[in-house]
């Protein structure tokens, strides 16, 4: 198998790209003649180590002849490390002193060769060759690990995302069973509680038709819990179907849905007309629902309710949104709304699950799209979602 390395430029070859650092200008000259008799080319040469950090940026050498000592504010071993912070090329130091403190202060960048001035052409030649190779190779072990690393992370996640749909898979299902399980009993306990209502309400006395009146309302919000729970299960369970599906002509049946159960409530309903989506017909209806039963609870307080359905354009994009005028949200715990059993608003100030985001939420996710929310404390909200 042939080397990797053979196929780049072989040092002494004039794609091999040197740049100088020497503050002696006939030293640097002499430099400059012997590597180009060597076969390098030379992108530049500069006295001071300011001016090898500003070139090196630009220039990118194949590799960089550093004096360790220059004139000036920035000597070789603080220019080398500043280009070694910004870029890998690597650096053969040159110097006349060969003391402790000076091949201290010099390893301690990790150079890629040493040269104690004066020295010959070969022994330059070869520091060049060494520092190349060992520069490529380092690479070339950068890069398998970096592969290595991206491997076993696509492993990890791969697993990590099997588990999350399993574990999830298995959270669905033990909710449906869970859901499904609970009506029988919780009819029970409607239908019994409305008989001892009908039949001995008069022997029960007020205490007692006041505990009897809290089942009722208890096993009536179990039942909506229930529901929201089977809706879950099924936005995440059931096939999609993908057709033409009018939001504007849900949002009226909705609308009139939710004025027929509370008629002395005087709410302006604004719809835009034509307003067609592709998607899932049934899951379409239960976001149209959810936004609009959330805009018309947390409207319930305003003596001149307003909702909004209608959308605008971002760029080549649809966007979808449901206004209100109601009690809002902190911006703050926008992160929550669409998670499950989160609630913003306390069960006294207004009824619900806290599922009804999150089936939304999810059932644009499986169609593809987005949904996020603005608001602020009473000062109404729209949620906004595409498909």
């Amino acid at each position: 198998m042939q080397d990797a390395t053979a196929r780049e430029p072989l040092p002494g070859d004039a794609a091999t790209r040197l740049m100088i650092v020497e503050d002696e200008f006939v030293v640097a000259c002499d430099l400059c003649d012997t590597l180009e008799q060597l076969g390098y080319s030379i992108v530049a040469s500069v006295g001071t180590g300011e001016e090898a950090v500003e070139i090196a940026r630009t220039a990118r050498p194949s590799a960089i002849l550093m004096d360790i000592r220059l004139a000036g504010e920035m000597d070789g071993v603080q220019a080398a490390a500043r280009i070694r912070s910004e870029s890998d090329i690597p650096i053969v130091f040159l110097s006349a002193h060969s003391s402790e403190d000076t091949l201290r202060r010099a390893t301690e960048t990790a150079p890629f060769g040493y040269l104690v001035k004066p020295f010959r052409a070969p022994e330059l030649r070869c520091a060049i060759e060494v520092a190349i190779r060992r520069h490529r190779i380092e690479q070339a072990a950068t890069e398998a690990h970096r592969r290595e690393v991206a491997v076993e992370l696509e492993r990890a996640v791969t697993a990590r995302t099997g588990e999350l749909e399993a574990a999830n898979q298995e959270l669905e299902a033990f909710s449906y069973s869970v859901a499904h399980d609970l009506r029988a009993p919780l009819r029970g306990i409607a239908g019994f509680s409305e008989i001892l209502l009908e039949d001995h309400a008069a022997e029960l006395g007020a205490d007692g038709l006041d505990h009897l009146l809290t089942v009722q309302r208890s096993a009536r919000r179990m039942h909506v819990l229930i529901e929201d729970l089977l809706r879950l299960s099924r936005t995440s369970r059931a096939d999609l179907e993908r057709r033409p599906v009018d939001l504007s002509r849900i949002a009226h049946e909705v609308l009139g849905r939710l004025r027929a159960a509370e008629p002395h409530r005087s709410v302006t309903a604004d719809v835009a007309d034509d307003l067609v989506v592709a998607g899932d017909p049934g899951l379409l209806e239960l976001v149209v629902e959810n936004l609009l039963g959330n805009a018309w609870k947390f409207t319930s307080r305003r003596d001149a309710a307003r909702i909004e359905l209608g959308a605008i354009r971002q760029g080549d994009t649809r966007v979808c949104f449901v206004r209100d005028n109601g009690a809002g949200f902190d911006p703050a715990q926008v992160g929550r709304l669409f998670a499950s059993f989160q609630r913003l608003h306390a069960t006294s100030e207004f009824e619900g699950t806290g599922l009804g985001l999150a089936i939304v939420g999810r059932i644009v996710d499986r169609h593809g799209g987005r949904i996020w929310a603005e608001g602020a404390v009473d000062a109404g909200a729209t949620f906004y979602f595409t498909f």
